[in-house]
């Protein structure tokens, strides 16, 4: 049985699509089969899969899974790379899309296009502060400022839901090694699913630089959920405004807070890599 795929990285943050009727006849579950086709070393090497079904030429329905097999509630980087594939896979003429998740639907839309790449962008729901939501265990109603031990380093946690959860530590360098401190926090048995953290450094009121260290595919070039995150933890405390330039080591992503519509616009450069099947 071969699964035609395309790969496309989103500031770097590379995912497999697929369409849900191609594993329709698949004989292992999804999440085993997202752990082996993101592998890096046996299968076509991702951060994770993306199965979509096309609803019609401007619209689609997607489920993210991380490089582990876990399923994620949104990845903003994902939501781009679904326009691209609308665009050139099913040969869409729609420049707006609706993407639909199991928690909500995303307005997307292609702002450029040239060849196989194309600059995107999204509107996403506006940041949860509630504990519940974010999956925050302690007895209090928001996860803001709280400390955690890291060895013999604290670190604050800032904490939000976009609705997949992030904790936002803000740092004035990136000299430690914080995938360490990444593994470690997204583990913590303080939250109830795990956690994706996002090391900040303010560089200005309308710059951030964000490592990104996420639930389930570790290490990542980028993440725009996270870059979302961040510019709303950030903007509450009063350190950003306006449209903020997250950078990352894949790429740029201009994101804004609308806080009366509560609402994140973000903008980011999509890529098709390669396409091709997948022998399962």
């Amino acid at each position: 049985m071969e699964i035609p795929f395309i790969k496309i990285q989103n500031a770097g943050n590379d995912y497999v699509y697929i369409e849900k009727k191609s594993i329709s006849h698949l004989k292992t579950n999804v999440p085993s089969f997202a752990r082996h086709i993101s592998d890096r070393n046996g299968g076509v090497g991702s951060d994770g899969l993306i199965v979509l079904e096309a609803l019609s030429k401007d619209s689609a329905f997607m489920r993210i899974y991380n490089s582990d097999g876990s399923e994620a509630e949104l990845c903003g980087n994902g939501l781009r790379g679904v326009a691209l594939f609308l665009k050139r896979a099913l040969k869409s003429r729609a420049r707006k899309f609706t993407v639909s998740t199991r928690w909500n639907d995303y307005r997307v839309e292609v702002v450029n296009l040239s060849g196989d790449a194309a600059v995107i962008q999204v509107s996403l729901d506006g940041p949860l502060f509630d504990a519940r939501a974010i999956g925050y265990l302690k007895n209090e109603s928001i996860c803001m400022g709280v400390p955690i031990s890291i060895g013999e380093r604290r670190r604050d946690l800032y904490c939000v839901a976009m609705p997949n959860p992030f904790a936002i530590i803000f740092v004035d360098n990136f000299d430690f090694d914080w995938q360490k401190e990444g593994w470690a926090i997204e583990n913590s048995p303080m939250f109830k699913n795990r956690i994706n953290v996002m090391f900040t450094r303010i560089d200005s009121r309308r710059r951030l630089t964000v490592m990104s260290w996420e639930r389930g595919s570790g290490a990542t070039l980028a993440c725009g959920s996270g870059a979302a995150a961040a510019v709303a933890v950030s903007g509450l405390l009063g350190y950003t405004s306006g449209k903020v330039s997250v950078i990352m080591p894949g790429g740029t992503l201009k994101t804004s807070w609308n806080i009366e519509e509560n609402e994140i616009y973000q903008e980011g450069p999509s890529r098709i890599v390669f396409a091709g099947s997948y022998r399962v």
